[in-house]
């Protein structure tokens, strides 16, 4: 029976025996518990039509279990949808992750059992009343029973169920395999269809060939190749080859015509491997039944063309495909990317990020703005980065708008728009409607052009938080490549606020990698290793077993790069240093390198020298410390920085601010361009200084080690080539000035 009257807040129970015969009726009096279940107050605000609650009822009617898991699982609700609706409406108090940290004594007056059946968590205890959450306090059969253990007073709040599951495994100490089990359904047999494999495709490929021969006499080659891509062989070889990849879980397939054969290549964990070999005879049919399935002209046979495959496997799975076929040599190249939501993590705990850098990530996206950039080749997993992080975000109180092109997976509660730049939708012309939609959170699919930028970094300006990719090699060369196509550094520097690169390399098989027992030393230093730390090393290689198919590699793990900006990296970033600069200064901040978290997952045993060897590099440094990071000083006015006569062999650079250059006692010329070096000549010549610098007003100049310079020229002939410039440009200066006054002199004579 809906309730007609705002509820109240839960008030608190009482287990004494005094009060035992009230106990139905206070239960009932708590925000109306004993009257409303949670399935009709979730219809009742809208949040659930009729039919998913009776299909949820039904459910649980059949296997048991809470309705509010029931309507998660069928993802009816969001995971914050019950802890939103009573803490706003029905005043229940909400209890986040945080406070779910109670002292020891309290966690023991709750069973784990307990906890479990009722879906609670203690949270800590005042007095004789024990503050509980759980995530459905409506039900007042469950609040019974939890006081009825518990022998205590009650205060209860309302939590999510994710937030109690993981106080469940962080103070009960569940296994991961238990913890998992809460995330499934049972599932219905008679719903369950049996997926056919094809087991022998020797045989299937004969009848298709077959078939194709029978059909030759047709002379019209469209109708023919239409009526045998409707073929009964053909359709089971296609339908397959799309199963087997799915079942197996395969990311790409790809069906390639050569000169004699037709080759298809499966994409497993990043690595091709071919699957087999089929007659070129049948190539026409294949391609032509792809195309029926995603939609496409079979009669074009000139241009690229894009399309997408829904399958339905079995009942309960359904799986996009995305299509991209290339006309080439000997016919047309076939690829399917195969988007299977089932195998889709989003969950950003789960990515495998270093410890401080899943940190850094956190306090990133805390913010209410900023440009946040994902970088890395196609295939490296920037796609499932951002949706983790978008579904982190996505709250019932944040608007999230994506412009994408292809939108590869679809989210409730994300508002996703297409790029058809046929039709003029581009992500300039999305970003620019997007402004207009009141957003929180803007994710753009890829930066490809100064417009693009422009607008992603105004959005970042002006109070939205902006997630976009960038096609890049590591994180500080995103910097270099958004100033290359036309962004000033000091926008970069005020609105990107973290840039991770990426990388995704294959796991070794746990049930089969072995030990290395003959390491290369040389090998290891040279791949970044230390040579103190290699004799003691336990590093190992793949085998191959039944588990990974022979591989020695199964599932991958993602390498992360973070370069979060802070101060210093603002700096670097507004100064339009070179990436080299910005590198080291990133890793003085504490970013580490794809290299060296390819390396700490070797230490870990997670994946081989070869793979990390293979998707990283190491990046030498061009430039020293004294170079990168030379002393900052700052002077006062008529305050002197360098004294004629003196012997030190310093140089220095204006960073802000002007000097006067003073010679017996006169001023003879100033420098006031941010940039320009001073003091080369003595540290060059060994000479001593030829005239007293002094600060004009306040000024800032970096000060750099006057005997560098021999390893300076040796070692690095851009910054001497630069310096000696400056000094030859004074020189000529110098020779102008002195060619002036004898020019004026002998005039006067």
């Amino acid at each position: 029976m809906a309730m007609n009257r705002p509820l109240k807040k839960p008030i608190p129970l009482r287990t004494d025996a005094a009060k035992s015969t009230s106990l139905r009726a206070t239960v009932r009096d708590q925000s109306g518990a004993g009257k409303t279940k949670i399935g009709e107050i979730l219809s009742k605000e809208g949040q659930i039509n009729h039919n998913q609650l009776k299909h949820a009822v039904d459910y649980q009617q059949k296997h048991g279990g809470m309705l509010s898991h029931i309507l998660l699982r069928l993802r009816y609700i969001e995971e914050d949808t019950i802890l939103n609706l009573l803490s706003r409406s029905y005043n229940y108090p909400p209890i986040r992750s945080q406070q779910l940290n109670p002292e020891k004594d309290v966690l023991q007056l709750l069973s784990y059992e307990t906890a479990k059946a009722n879906m609670a968590f203690p949270v800590s205890l005042k007095e004789e009343t024990l503050r509980v959450a759980m995530v459905e306090p409506t039900d007042t059969a469950l609040v019974e029973s939890l006081q009825a253990a518990v022998k205590r007073n009650l205060s209860i709040g309302v939590c999510t169920e994710k937030e109690i599951l993981e106080a469940f495994k962080t103070h009960y100490k569940i296994s991961d395999e238990e913890y998992k089990q809460y995330f499934d359904l049972a599932k219905d047999d008679e719903d369950e269809e049996a997926v056919k494999v094809v087991e022998d495709f020797g045989s299937l490929v004969s009848e298709a060939e077959g078939e194709i021969e029978m059909q030759s006499v047709r002379e019209d080659v469209e109708e023919k190749e239409a009526f045998l891509a409707n073929d009964a062989p053909i359709i089971k070889l296609v339908n397959g080859i799309l199963v087997k990849a799915i079942t197996d879980g395969i990311s790409d397939i790809h069906i390639e015509p050569f000169e004699h054969s037709l080759q298809v290549r499966y994409r497993l964990d990043g690595a091709l491997f071919r699957s087999m070999n089929l007659p070129i005879t049948i190539k026409s049919a294949i391609t032509s039944r792809v195309k029926i399935l995603s939609g496409l002209d079979i009669a074009e046979r000139r241009l690229p063309q894009d399309g997408r495959i829904k399958m339905n496997i079995g009942k309960k799975k359904n799986v996009d495909i995305r299509v991209s076929i290339l006309p080439t040599l000997f016919g047309e190249s076939i690829v399917m990317r195969i988007l299977d939501r089932s195998q889709l993590n989003v969950d950003l705990t789960r990515l495998g990020f270093e410890l401080d850098t899943f940190k850094s990530i956190q306090r990133c996206i805390s913010r209410p703005y900023g440009l946040l950039l994902v970088t890395g080749p196609t295939g490296s997993g920037k796609t499932t980065t951002l949706y983790s992080i978008l579904n982190a975000l996505n709250t019932e109180d944040t608007k999230i708008l994506t412009v994408e092109d292809p939108v590869e997976f679809n989210f409730r509660g994300i508002n996703q728009v297409l790029v058809r730049e046929k039709i003029g939708l581009t992500f300039a012309a999305a970003l620019r409607s997007f402004l207009r939609q009141d957003p929180d959170v803007i994710m753009i699919g890829e930066i490809r052009d100064l417009e693009t930028a422009e607008i992603a970094i105004k959005a970042a300006m002006t109070g939205h938080l902006v997630f976009a990719t960038v096609h890049t090699n590591d994180a500080p060369s995103t910097i270099s490549r958004l100033v290359d196509i036309g962004i000033p550094s000091y926008m970069l520097a005020s609105s990107v606020t973290m840039v991770l690169s990426q990388r995704l390399i294959r796991r070794l098989c746990p049930k089969c990698k072995v030990e290395v027992d003959n390491k290369d030393a040389e090998e290891l230093e040279a791949l970044g290793f230390s040579k103190d730390e290699i004799p003691d090393l336990k590093i190992y290689r793949p085998k191959g077993c039944a588990a990974c198919n022979g591989a020695g590699y199964k599932g991958r793990v993602g390498l992360y790069e973070l370069m979060e900006v802070t101060d210093d990296v603002e700096k670097a970033i507004n100064a339009n240093l070179p990436e080299d600069q910005l590198r080291k200064i990133s890793i003085r901040e504490g970013m580490l390198t794809l290299r060296d978290v390819g390396l700490n997952k070797i230490r870990e045993g997670v994946t081989s020298v070869e793979e990390v060897a293979r998707n990283t590099a190491i990046t030498k440094e061009s430039l020293p410390d004294y170079l990168v990071n030379p002393n900052i000083e700052e002077y006062q006015d008529r305050e002197v920085i360098i004294r004629e006569g003196n012997t030190d062999k310093d140089f220095f650079m204006l960073v802000k601010g002007a000097l006067y250059v003073v010679k017996g006692g006169k001023i003879i010329s100033q420098i006031v361009q941010p940039g320009e070096y001073f003091g080369e000549m003595s540290a060059v010549t060994g000479d001593p200084r030829s005239a007293t610098i002094i600060s004009n007003k306040r000024s800032t100049v970096k000060r750099y080690p006057g005997d560098k310079i021999p390893d300076i020229i040796e070692n690095h002939p851009n910054v001497a080539k630069h310096l000696f410039e400056v000094m030859a440009n004074r020189l000529n200066h110098a020779d102008r000035q002195i060619y002036r006054l004898l020019t004026e002199k002998g005039r006067s004579e």
